[in-house]
């Protein structure tokens, strides 16, 4: 059973929590204990050194042995839970706690055993004395014995003050649990929301709706960049979408047209309406070139996009082959009065030679195509230490913003009547990008209606120009 986000991210707080709770105590617990006994044990030390001055004082001050003070003096030091025992110079007891009141050391005993038990259950402890002498100018006076639990004590206040310091840790991991649960919860639907509006618009991307987008924005960064890819997703199948649609409407035109033609010649002549004289069969020997022109088309695009495509690669000067191949044009410029300018600079490549050309022929026939009576078309080749590029410009009719995106695409024509005289069925450029790709290289185009177009072809030098030939950065 799979266990969503949401509850995972409480799961995680709770856990941190605990673990953060569990760690503190414990480091508390530890240092608390350490610190809290030896502060214990320097108060039992003080408290006995204390008695042990007040007898001594008592003494110093009369010169003799008041039983009185000593009394003051013993019942005090009982509170502490300190039993003192004084005797005099011949060892006769003077003042003892016991005697004084037995039943009440005892329960003092007990007490602190009980507490030390209560904290610590296997504690092992026990009445300890220690004895002192009085000294008296030099002379031993007596002795004071103080009794007390050891090796040291905790008392009722002790035991009350360490309980509420765990109580207090206690109810810290409750708050801070609950704080976790609450913040977790939050977190989690800041989190999982986004997640899930993914997941929806995902399904209906796979359900074939590509018009659906995300609009909430995250402030964390992957999940703003998951909704990007999912928005951009949608954005290019929804176009590839378009294009599919529009791809197959356009192959079924391109076909149909001389299949309607050749279907209306052949019923002609069956029916007798036509005589298969010399004219009419070499029209319908062009309709047939034209869908076998067609068809090699399509296959010489299929087979540029391959990933098994062969490149007979050699080195070559790319300026040299784009005046060859604008050469081949220069008649039928001449004819429509183009005037064609050419500035190229020796630049060397290792690429398919034929498959480059291929390239330039489609790119100047289209700028000769698209360019009206008295245009200009230039065209130039130069370099940058790691790339040679080349330019066709002309001052055609251009194209739309609008077609802009879509121009490299199969099939795609700015002329949606798809009129022959106006084109032919859209897969030059399509070619065009493939063999440049193909070749490690980029194509991009600039245009503006009625202003005229510039393609841009930018392909790896040879090692031959004495640079590199790995990296395409200008």
């Amino acid at each position: 059973m799979k266990t969503s986000l949401k509850v995972k991210l409480w799961m995680a707080f709770i856990g941190i929590a605990l673990f953060l709770y569990l760690t503190i105590s414990v480091l508390a617990n530890v240092v608390l204990d350490a610190q809290f006994k030896q502060y214990t044990i320097n108060r039992l030390d003080q408290k006995i050194k204390d008695t042990v001055a007040l007898v001594s004082e008592s003494y110093q001050r009369l010169g003799r042995w008041d039983a009185a003070a000593l009394e003051n003096i013993g019942v005090n030091a009982l509170e502490e839970g300190l039993m003192i025992r004084v005797t005099d110079g011949d060892g006769a007891v003077l003042w003892d706690s016991r005697e004084h009141n037995n039943g009440l050391c005892m329960a003092i005993l007990k007490n602190m055993a009980e507490n030390m038990r209560s904290y610590n259950t296997g504690f092992k402890g026990g009445y300890e004395e220690r004895e002192f002498a009085v000294d008296a100018g030099g002379a031993a006076a007596g002795k004071v014995a103080v009794g007390y639990y050891g090796p040291y004590f905790y008392s009722d206040l002790d035991i009350q003050f360490l309980g509420t310091l765990n109580s207090l840790l206690l109810w810290a991991a409750l708050g801070s649990v609950a704080v976790c649960l609450v913040f977790g919860a939050y977190m989690a639907r800041r989190l999982t929301n986004p997640i899930a509006r993914v997941v929806k618009a995902a399904g209906r991307i796979a359900k074939g709706d590509f018009n659906d987008r995300i609009d909430e924005e995250s402030s964390t960064k992957e999940i703003a960049e998951l909704t990007d890819s999912i928005n951009t997703l949608a954005q290019t199948l929804g176009s590839q979408e378009a294009l599919r649609k529009r791809l197959t409407a356009d192959v079924a035109h391109e076909l149909r047209t001389p299949l309607a033609t050749l279907q209306s010649h052949v019923e002609a002549f069956i029916d007798g309406v036509w005589e298969p004289n010399e004219a009419r069969l070499k029209g319908f020997h062009e309709e047939i070139l034209r869908l076998t022109k067609l068809v090699g088309e399509l296959e010489q695009l299929s087979r540029y996009e391959s990933e098994n495509l062969v490149l007979n690669v050699e080195t070559f000067d790319l300026a040299e082959l784009v005046r060859g191949v604008a050469a081949n044009f220069e008649s039928e410029f001449t004819k429509k009065g183009i005037e064609v300018s050419l500035d190229t600079q020796e630049q060397y490549i290792e690429a398919d030679r034929d498959k480059i050309s291929q390239v330039f022929i489609n790119l100047i026939s289209n700028a000769l195509k698209f360019t009206g009576e008295g245009g200009r078309v230039e065209i130039r080749v130069s370099g940058t230490p790691h790339a040679a590029k080349a330019e066709v410009r002309d001052t055609g009719v251009g194209i739309s913003a609008e077609d802009l995106p879509y121009i490299f695409e199969r099939f795609y024509r700015t002329d949606k009547s798809r009129n022959r005289a106006t084109g032919g069925a859209g897969i030059g450029l399509a070619i065009v990008k493939s063999i440049v790709e193909a070749h490690k290289g980029s194509v991009t185009v600039e245009s503006e209606p009625d202003k005229g177009s510039a393609f841009f072809v930018t392909l790896p030098k040879s090692a031959r120009n004495g640079r590199t030939a790995e990296n395409l950065d200008t």
